[in-house]
């Protein structure tokens, strides 16, 4: 008789319990002891809510015994003919249990008799009958005509239309030259206008001089008129110059709208390393949709708009993970879609995302995984939105 290890049977006796949360941590614990181990793979696919964690469970157990009646029992039930599986675009870390497979769309593939493993047909034949058609290559020439003019269509519009960071930069420079030291456009009114009003007043003392001569009584009684009538002069300019101070004081930016969830999935905000006055992408809402939200999908869906909330059309979006990173550029798609859409295949704290070009806010650990199953390619959904904004 084989010794189950203990924390098979833990899992084992969660799983009937209910606590799927639970089952699914000592379970994974124990394929970690054991990969090979059938029954603790079988088990885990009873823990899933999603056919395709199921799937792929069932299909691990077949490829450890192609015999396994009950993983080929569960498939034919599942529908398992829509399922196929593709490598993953980067490794996962050594934590993961499970091989780095992602779901594909559905392919044409037959549905297998009962007791064989799905492999998709190949169809030499067919090909070889598409080649062989008169008018393929024809086919093919127009096609790629006419991709070539749009993508000449594409760049000669982004060319014309879209607004360079340099000159973005450019307008933004006059707010941002009045904006820090406001002070320096008052100074010269200062120099200017007083000045030949302060040169006067000594003229006036002056013109007393030759009366004390005349009479000694007289001379202390313009002296003292003349001194108080310069001293109003710089208290009067003070004034002048507070509520100039106080006028160029900027709301304060209101925070990013975050989905708390993303803080409990390990997700986090860098914000960009701008100065004061200068513009750049910022972060206004980051949401996150689990297993049931999303819908089966799999996807980091971002929007870039400009400081009226107008979509960028052409500006870049960068994608980057461990081994590569990917750019996309802004789509002009109609609502509800989003402007740009990234698919991931890697659990958790794969992914980061921010905007290109100009300096931009960051969002890292994103992927795939929920809280209670961080380390499975559970199906769920990120909601990226930046804007155009002055710090």
């Amino acid at each position: 008789m084989i010794q189950r290890h203990p924390l098979l049977i833990e899992g084992i006796e969660a799983a009937k319990a209910g606590d799927q949360a639970r089952a699914q941590r000592l379970l994974g614990q124990a394929i970690r002891h054991n990969p090979d181990s059938i029954e603790a793979w079988l088990w885990l696919s009873g823990t899933f809510d999603t056919p395709q964690g199921r799937a792929f469970c069932l299909e691990k157990v077949l490829s450890i015994d192609p015999t396994n009646r009950a993983a080929q029992r569960g498939l034919a039930a599942l529908g398992a003919g829509q399922i196929a599986q593709l490598p993953p675009p980067a490794p996962l870390p050594p934590t993961v249990i499970a091989p780095q497979t992602a779901i594909a769309a559905p392919a044409k593939i037959t549905s297998p008799p009962q007791g064989r493993r799905l492999t998709a047909a190949p169809a030499p034949a067919a090909q070889d009958r598409l080649w062989s058609r008169p008018h393929f290559w024809q086919a093919i020439v127009i096609c790629l005509g006419i991709i070539t003019l749009a993508l000449a269509g594409v760049l000669a519009y982004d060319a014309i239309k879209r607004p360079t960071g340099d000159q973005l930069l450019a307008a933004a420079l006059p707010a941002a030259a009045a904006s820090p030291d406001p002070q320096h456009t008052l100074r010269p009114t200062f120099t200017f206008t007083p000045q030949p009003t302060d040169t006067p007043i000594p003229t006036d003392t002056a013109t007393p001089v030759p009366t004390p001569t005349s009479t000694e009584t007289s001379t202390p009684s313009p002296t003292p008129t003349a001194t108080p009538t310069p001293t109003p002069q710089p208290a009067r300019r003070n004034v002048s110059v507070a509520p100039a101070a106080t006028s160029t004081r900027r709301p304060a930016v209101a925070p990013p709208i975050w989905d708390p969830r993303l803080t409990a999935l390990g997700v986090r905000l860098e914000p960009a390393a701008v100065p004061p006055g200068v513009h750049y992408w910022r972060l206004v809402e980051a949401r996150w949709a689990d297993g049931q939200e999303s819908g089966g999908k799999h996807t980091i869906y971002v929007e870039v708009l400009d400081p009226r909330g107008n979509r960028v059309v052409g500006q870049p979006v960068i994608f980057e993970w461990s081994s590569g990173s990917q750019t996309l550029a802004v789509e002009n798609k109609p609502a509800p879609d989003w402007g740009v859409n990234f698919a991931m295949y890697a659990t958790l704290g794969s992914y980061s995302a921010r905007v290109g070009v100009e300096s931009s806010d960051r969002v890292f650990g994103m992927g795939l995984g929920t809280i209670e199953a961080p380390d499975f390619t559970v199906h769920t959904c990120f909601y990226l939105t930046f804007r155009w904004t002055q710090r």
